[in-house]
């Protein structure tokens, strides 16, 4: 995860700074530096929660069910003896 966050981090300074410069080259308009900071903060962090609940949802795909009769089970599903 941290190396996809590091990729989308160093992407993301890129195409931000270009988009910015580009606006600025055809329209004349600066973009300041600390929009552009939030902007690169925001899509990292943003990739960063999709990433993490990608990895959680990957996780849960590869639990495999219980086998057997479990005792030890809490609520409505257990008899009492």
């Amino acid at each position: 995860m941290k190396n996809t966050v590091w990729i989308v981090l160093g992407i993301s300074l890129v195409l931000v700074n270009v988009a910015a410069e580009l606006v600025f080259y055809f329209t004349g308009f600066n973009i300041v530096m600390i929009f552009r900071i939030s902007l690169v903060l925001g899509i990292t962090s943003i990739a960063a929660i999709f990433v993490g609940a990608n990895r959680l949802i990957n996780k849960l795909e590869e639990e495999e069910p219980l086998s057997g009769h479990v005792r030890d089970t809490i609520g409505a599903d257990r008899k009492k003896s």
